[in-house]
């Protein structure tokens, strides 16, 4: 029997703006859900400033493969990371920091309708007075946005995953990001709606 693609999310941004930490959080959180997960990263020669990314593997069955060519969601931080944006799948769901990217490429509306702006670092700096947790902001954001994880989830992951003095600021942005719902658009896999839609 073939296996099921499993769902495939890329959080790609420049080294340093915590988007590999993201990757991990989710990953995880994904685990605890109940979902067999594969999680990789890659960083750019410059560990700061360079390209780097964190590919998220989930499905309901095991993952008899553990990379993805393309992409059911991908999660910009940075105009460095526009390379990307040809590994999104038809249909697909691309969410970007709209605090640094002012717009996408127009070709991109040829792939996807998709397209979620959050102003991620412009709504950590203001409401937080921390652009550092943007991250935690645009993860909170695909996890509602998609449905796949619940914030309860996210936020013990979290709790496990950085130093504690943080853990309170970083809970604030996952709810931040957790609420921000502009739209919801379920990841669809061979037809079928993956996700929980907490």
């Amino acid at each position: 029997m073939k296996l099921r693609e499993p769902s495939s999310i890329r959080i790609s941004g420049m080294g340093g703006q915590g988007n590999i930490l993201m990757g991990l959080i989710l990953a995880e959180s994904l685990v605890k859900e109940g979902y067999w997960v594969v999680q990789s990263q890659h960083y750019g020669a410059q560990v700061r400033g360079g390209l780097s990314f964190c590919d998220v593997l989930f499905s309901e069955e095991t993952i008899d493969y553990p990379k993805a060519e393309t992409f059911d969601v991908l999660y910009l931080m940075h105009d460095i990371a526009f390379s990307h944006l040809s590994k999104v799948k038809n249909n697909g769901i691309i969410f970007y920091d709209s605090s640094y990217i002012k717009a996408l490429p127009q070709t991109v509306a040829r792939v996807t309708k998709k397209i979620i702006p959050i102003p991620a670092s412009k709504l950590a700096y203001e409401k937080l007075g921390n652009s550092n947790v943007a991250n935690m902001i645009g993860l909170g954001a695909i996890a509602k946005n998609c449905g796949i994880v619940s914030l309860d989830t996210l936020v013990e992951v979290m709790k496990k995953r950085v130093n504690e003095r943080f853990y309170e600021i970083d809970e604030k942005a996952l709810k931040i990001g957790y609420e921000f719902v502009e739209k919801k658009y379920e990841i669809k896999n061979n037809g079928h709606s993956v996700g929980r839609g907490f």
